[in-house]
This record gives C-alpha cells, sequence and structure tokens, in this order.
C-alpha cells in the first residue's frame, strides 16, 4: 500500500516536471525562430527532436526519483537514529552511519562516471535515430544513385557503436552490483548484528545485564 503509494507520488512529480520543462521548451524553441537557427545555422545542439522529447521525458523522470529518493530515506534516517540511540546508546548509530559513509566511499571510488556513460548512450541513440531519418528524408536519391549498400554500412556502424557502449555500460553495473552488495548488503548484515550486540558486548553491559 505505502509503495503503491510512494510510486504514485513519484509518476505524478515526472509528469509536473516533464510538463513545466516542455512547457518552457517550447516557449524558448519557438521564440525568434530558434528552432530555424538550430536546424539551419548552428550544428551545436544536434538531435534537437529527441532532446525535446525522449530526453526531457526521462530528466523529469530521474528528478522525481532523486526527489523521492532523498525525501523518504532522510525521514527513515531521523526516526530509526532516535529510536535505535534510545535502544542501545549513541554508539548504534554512530557504527551504523560509520559503516555507510565508509562503504559509500569505496563504491564511489570504484564506480565509473555513470552519468557520463549515460549521457553518451542517449547521445549515440540520437545518432544512430538521425541516421534513420536521413534515410528517410532523401530516400529517392539514394534509390536513383543505388546507394542502398553504402546506407546499410553507414547505419550498421551506428548501431554497433551504440550496441558496443550499451554492452559495456552493462558489464559495468553488473560489477557494480557485485561490489554493491558484498558492501551495502552482507556489510550492513554484519555491522547489524554488532550494534545488535552492544547491549550486551559493549561498554555498558553490565548496566544492561542487571536490568
Amino acid at each position: 500500500m505505502i509503495n503503491s503509494g510512494i510510486d504514485h507520488i513519484q509518476k505524478k512529480l515526472a509528469l509536473l516536471f516533464r510538463k513545466r520543462l516542455t512547457m518552457y521548451f517550447h516557449t524558448e524553441y519557438l521564440r525568434n525562430m530558434h528552432y530555424y537557427k538550430i536546424c539551419n545555422l548552428d550544428n551545436r545542439i544536434s538531435n534537437p527532436d529527441q532532446r525535446l522529447t525522449q530526453d526531457a521525458e526521462k530528466w523529469a523522470t530521474c528528478l522525481s526519483s532523486l526527489y523521492i529518493n532523498l525525501v523518504k530515506p532522510t525521514l527513515d534516517m531521523v526516526l530509526f537514529s532516535r529510536k535505535l540511540s534510545e535502544l542501545v546508546g549513541w554508539q548504534g548509530p554512530a557504527l551504523t552511519f560509520s559503516w555507510y559513509a565508509f562503504s559509500g566511499f569505496i563504491i564511489r571510488l570504484i564506480s565509473p562516471s555513470f552519468g557520463r556513460l549515460t549521457a553518451k548512450e542517449q547521445r549515440l541513440e540520437g545518432e544512430y535515430r538521425a541516421l534513420h531519418s536521413d534515410l528517410l528524408a532523401h530516400s529517392e536519391e539514394v534509390a536513383f544513385y543505388n546507394g542502398q549498400d553504402w546506407e546499410r554500412r553507414n547505419i550498421d556502424g551506428g548501431f554497433e557503436k551504440l550496441y558496443s557502449h550499451i554492452s559495456f555500460v552493462l558489464t559495468k553495473r553488473f560489477l557494480m552490483g557485485i561490489y554493491d552488495s558484498m558492501l551495502v548488503k552482507y556489510g550492513a548484515v554484519m555491522v547489524g548484528y554488532t550494534v545488535v550486540g552492544l547491549p550486551v558486548f559493549g561498554p555498558n553491559s553490565k548496566e544492561y545485564l542487571e536490568k
């Protein structure tokens, strides 16, 4: 019930973020003939159609996920730390946060820049789609000059670049999943057992055992 409510709020936020962003893009894109300048006079912004549609939707979804993933864990940490300090003392929350800070540092140290890799994937997706768009736009000329073999090699090359990059990212994510499980999941269990044992084996064990 709670998870479905959070999922609904996240999707609603993503939709609202996308609406605000899209309305702003439409205003700027159609102002002062920017659409014409981008397509014909200035090639610094490639694939504007993809940036205005797919990229805007993915950005809004990521932003809503970031918002939910920041607010809920923060509230959980505050409530959990307060209750844990009441049961086992300040050593429990301190040990828990120290472990997560250490594991986060290690993961950050060995993790590649997935943001740049995702940006490169989106760029390659746009370039691959642009190759198909160019073929459709110039299909008459290609057919007249029998250029289908060259076009096929060109499109195949664009897809091979995209395929190789996605395979590389999947491998990196798989390895990071293993490291994350070892450090966060199983390491957190060990820290949890340590925290649970603090009342019995910690510095205040005599007071606890006398109760």
